[in-house]
């Protein structure tokens, strides 16, 4: 699974120390033009997505002690961010922020 399919929840965990649950995106798309606008138009469908998991409620489906706390995404990339990438992370941070859930990337280790 990867961020391509939009409609998937690639992985899903729960932090131990945090006692959070982290749903995880792969994401092995490259920011290299002309790929880049599609990469963000893909990117930004399966947060949508996983916004809509969490206030749906699907996540019960999963992790039926959820009980409506914070919840983390990690979006594990295979390529650094651009600038452009930067900036769509810090908007869309924003929003998932606004929904009680935590953004974050992390390039791959390879």
């Amino acid at each position: 699974m990867s961020v391509l399919e939009t409609d998937l929840i690639d992985y899903i965990y729960l932090d131990d120390d945090e006692r959070t649950p982290v749903l995880v995106v792969s994401d092995p798309l490259t920011w290299r033009p002309p790929e880049d606008q599609r990469h963000l138009d893909v990117l930004r469908d399966k947060l949508n997505a996983q916004i809509t998991f969490v206030e749906t409620g699907q996540i019960k489906g999963v992790w039926p002690e959820y009980s409506g706390g914070p919840v983390r995404v990690e979006v594990i990339g295979r390529c650094p961010l651009t600038q452009a990438a930067g900036q769509f992370y810090d908007l869309a941070r924003k929003v998932m922020t606004g929904v009680n859930m935590d953004l974050r990337f992390q390039l791959l280790d390879a």
